[in-house]
This record gives structure tokens, C-alpha cells and sequence, in this order.
């Protein structure tokens, strides 16, 4: 009796385990999108979405923040200075080294069913047109761009293609690409580039109302119980009111990216995104580990749910403090730069490999490893910085007995007349008022001469027994003339 239970109970389980789901994608790419106007505007599909996925308000766009870049970026999964696209000409472009994902996705699953819908000549002719998606839309935007609200909207003839596709074939992934946001932005002279612009809202939510419309689609399909359907959503930059976009500024490279469905985990995305992340994120939901051979520049996103690390004794508190979370660029040529993860960085504070020609090669005889790049100052003219602040609190009861800290650093700089840059803690109370500052100390003349490399830097100190918080920042020291300044392993330990 007690063998035959069993065997029930095991045929039992083998019935109830679910059928895998197969996994679909929809990327949807929208031109312009500045993440406060979703606060602002009426936009439910997107409410929702954020609601039940994963998301961040400060995606890092390419440093350009032009569309061409960034369209080129989202359908490659590498920055521009591989696909070889900086702005809108695409007189360099790589695109067959670094193809679209469309393509990829059919290297590896030649069956796979694609789909694209979108409106600007130079991405199809470059990316779309050499992926041979399954099914492609192209309507040119200039032949619809005097009236963004009329009836005849390329945004809305590319929904209006891809619906009856979601509808009923088997597709496996679908890039959709709206580019009419960007242009109500640019109107007057950028006079409607702003969240609070009553026609920058109307239409982000005609965006949305077709975004719903997309996805009522998908949820209406006779077989979407028997499918994973992620939905992944991002821009090309974001922009400013009369200023439009183009600057490496934090007001046009900080847009949304919105991930909901498959294994996505809920919740805001630490650190924010960078665009190249997405193509990653889409293939390994697809089924697909990305080839190392491709290069690609991003990683996978909520896999796990992502938070500010909390501070801890005798820990490093600085998060990202090598540059590890990011790949390298290859110097300065053409002025490539990426947001550095974790870190507020308004401007030119730039991630550079070692070897890189004209830099230096990865210093020997440290005493901790160094990563594949270093911190260096991209503008010297105008000065870069970058800050992370550390919420003291979780060990604030450390510091009523005392505290010491050591603040470190490897600090390097081009050549004998070469400044380092300048790397400060400011620890400072519920006020936000300053009570301690220390810096580390600058390379001597005699450090300064020779070649170009690294040295090892520290300073010690007692953390003040009213501290809340402490302020990390890497900055040129002074600007203009051709420092260049260099930094890497940022490590700021308390001990008590």
C-alpha cells in the first residue's frame, strides 16, 4: 500500500509540474524621453509597468546624448565608440563588427522569428536592413514630421504594423522605435523639452496609449499562457527645456529604463543602468548567453533585486572604487566618456584602460590588484568631478566610543608636470554641515618625474562622533593646461 502511494504521489507531481513558458521579447525604444515627464503626464501603461518591473529613472545614455548614437547603442549593446557612431552623420559606422540584436538573436537561434518597426533611414539601412528581421516596418519620420498629433504618424504606423504580428505569429523578439517625442521636444526651438510642458505630456501619452496598445496585443495572444514575455523599454538621451540635448551633462544623459515580466525581480535598479545593458538583459531572456567574441558592453539587469550597499565596519564604503562595474574606454580620442557607476558624475570624470596609448600600463608592485581601467579627467578645461555620498547611520552607535579612518588611493598623472587628482572625504552631520575634511596627499616633484604610473596613497583620521555621512570625491585639482589627473582603488575603511 505504502509502494503504491508513493508511485501516486509521484505521478501526481509529474502532472502538476508546468510546461516551460517560451520566452518572447518586445524592446521598445522611445526618442527624447525625459524620466520626470512620466510624474507630469498621463501614463498608465508605463505606471504599470514600473509598477510590476524593475526600473531607474537615471539610465546612463551615451556621453554624446545624439540619437544616432544612442538608437545605434540600444539595437548593439556597445557604446559608440565601438559601433562607431557619435552622432546623427554615420559617416564610421562598425555595424558589421557590431551588429544589431536582431542579428545576434539569429546567429545563435536561426529559426528565431524577428520583428522591426521604426522610422529612421540610417538604422535601417546600417542595422535593421543587414539583421533580415522576419517582418519590417520602416516608415520614414520626415515624411510625417510637420504634424506629431495628426493621424498620418510614423509612430503610429509602426504600431499599427507590428499589432497584427503580436496578434498571432510566433515572434520571438519585436523592436519597436518611436521617434515623435523627440520631435515635440525640439519644437519652438526646444521651448517644449520639459516635463512640465503641456505638449511634451500630450505626447508622451499618446506614447503610452500606443505602448498599451502594443501590449494588449501581446496579452490578447490565443497562446500568451504558454509564453514568458518580457517587456524592455529605454531612450537615446533625455534633454532640457530651450537647451534640446547634445551635452555630457546629467540633464540629457539620464533617462528611464523600464524591464517587467519574465525573471525580471521588482524594484528600482542599483546602480543606475547604462544603455548598453540592454541588449544583454533581452538575450538572456531570450535563452541566449552572449558570446564573448561580440564584445558587448553591458550586463544582464534584474536577476536579483539590486539595492545601495549599507555601510559596514571594516569594509571598503565606496562602492565602484576601481571602475570594475564598467568597461574602459581606449583614451580620449573623439571625447568618449560613460557615466561611472555609483558614482554622481555631472560631467567628464572618464574610466580610461590600462594600456591605453598615451596613458600608462597597469602599475606592478602594489600591494591590492588593479582592475582593466582608472579614473583620469577627460576636460581638463572645465574640470571634472565625481561623488558618491555613504549614509553613515546603520553605524553611527561605532562612533560614540570613537572611529578611526584610512582613506586610500592609487594616484598617477601623465608626466613630470602632471597633477593627480584630488581625492577628499567630508564627513558631514543631519545638517548636511561640514565637520571634517581629509584629503589625500598630492605626489611630490619627485613622484611626478619619470614615467607616467601609479602610487599609493592614504591619509588617517577620527570620524566625527556627530557624522551621518561621508562624501567621497575625485576632482582635478585646478583647471585648464593638461594635467590630465589619474586615480584608481578608492577605498575608505572605518575602524573602530
Amino acid at each position: 500500500m505504502l509502494t503504491l502511494t508513493c508511485t501516486l504521489l509521484l505521478a501526481v507531481g509529474a502532472i502538476q509540474t508546468p510546461a516551460p513558458r517560451t520566452p518572447r521579447a518586445l524592446m521598445v525604444f522611445i526618442d527624447g524621453f525625459v524620466p520626470d515627464a512620466i510624474a507630469t503626464s498621463k501614463t498608465p501603461t508605463l505606471d504599470r509597468l514600473i509598477r510590476n518591473g524593475a526600473w531607474s529613472m537615471r539610465a546612463r545614455a551615451e556621453s554624446t546624448t545624439i540619437s544616432g548614437s544612442g538608437w545605434s547603442t540600444f539595437h548593439t549593446g556597445v557604446h559608440w565608440d565601438k559601433h562607431g557612431i557619435p552622432d546623427n552623420n554615420f559617416s564610421t559606422p562598425n555595424t558589421t563588427e557590431y551588429p544589431s540584436i536582431l542579428l545576434r538573436l539569429r546567429e545563435k537561434l536561426p529559426k528565431a522569428v524577428t520583428v522591426s518597426a521604426q522610422s529612421w533611414k540610417p538604422i535601417q539601412e546600417f542595422l535593421v536592413a543587414p539583421a533580415q528581421p522576419t517582418h519590417s516596418g520602416y516608415y520614414d519620420y520626415y515624411q510625417f514630421h510637420l504634424d506629431y498629433f495628426d493621424d498620418r504618424s510614423c509612430d503610429e504606423l509602426c504600431v499599427n504594423f507590428l499589432r497584427p504580428l503580436l496578434d498571432r505569429e510566433p515572434i520571438d523578439l519585436a523592436v519597436v522605435m518611436f521617434g515623435e517625442l523627440d520631435g515635440v521636444g525640439h519644437m519652438d526651438g526646444n521651448r517644449h523639452y520639459h516635463a512640465g510642458d503641456s505638449e511634451y505630456q500630450r505626447m508622451l501619452g499618446m506614447v503610452d496609449e500606443r505602448l498599451g496598445r502594443l501590449i494588449a496585443s501581446i496579452e490578447n495572444r490565443p497562446t500568451y499562457d504558454q509564453e514568458d514575455w518580457l517587456i524592455a523599454i529605454t531612450a537615446d538621451h533625455s534633454g532640457s527645456q530651450r537647451g534640446g540635448h547634445g551635452l555630457n551633462i546629467p540633464e540629457h544623459r539620464e533617462m528611464p529604463m523600464i524591464l517587467s515580466g519574465g525573471k525580471i525581480v521588482p524594484g528600482k535598479i542599483w546602480p543606475p543602468p547604462s544603455a548598453a545593458d540592454l541588449v544583454p538583459t533581452v538575450l538572456e531572456h531570450l535563452g541566449v548567453t552572449p558570446d564573448p567574441a561580440w564584445g558587448l558592453d553591458g550586463r544582464a539587469l534584474a536577476e536579483t533585486a539590486t539595492r545601495k550597499p549599507g555601510a559596514a565596519i571594516g569594509v571598503n564604503l565606496i562602492f565602484n572604487g576601481g571602475g570594475e562595474w564598467d568597461r574602459p574606454f581606449h583614451g580620449f580620442k573623439g571625447q568618449p566618456d560613460a557615466s561611472i557607476a555609483g558614482w554622481e558624475d555631472p560631467g567628464w570624470m572618464s574610466l580610461i584602460a590600462y594600456g591605453a596609448k598615451e596613458f600608462l600600463e597597469a602599475p606592478k608592485n602594489t600591494e591590492a590588484s588593479v582592475g582593466r581601467g582608472f579614473f583620469a579627467a577627460n576636460d581638463t578645461k572645465n574640470g571634472a568631478r565625481m561623488e558618491q555620498t555613504i549614509d553613515l547611520t546603520p553605524i553611527k552607535e561605532a562612533f560614540i566610543q570613537g572611529c578611526n579612518f584610512k582613506l586610500s588611493a592609487l594616484l598617477g598623472n601623465r608626466g613630470p608636470e602632471g597633477d593627480a587628482l584630488r581625492v577628499t572625504v567630508s564627513f558631514l552631520n543631519a545638517k548636511g554641515e561640514l565637520l571634517e575634511r581629509a584629503e589625500l596627499p598630492p605626489l611630490t616633484a619627485d613622484q611626478r618625474m619619470g614615467a607616467a604610473t601609479m602610487r599609493p596613497a592614504q591619509t588617517l583620521g577620527l570620524v566625527p562622533p556627530d557624522a551621518i555621512s561621508a562624501k567621497v570625491t575625485v576632482e582635478t585639482p585646478r583647471r585648464g593646461g593638461s594635467h590630465g589627473g589619474f586615480a584608481d582603488n578608492l577605498v575608505l575603511v572605518l575602524q573602530d
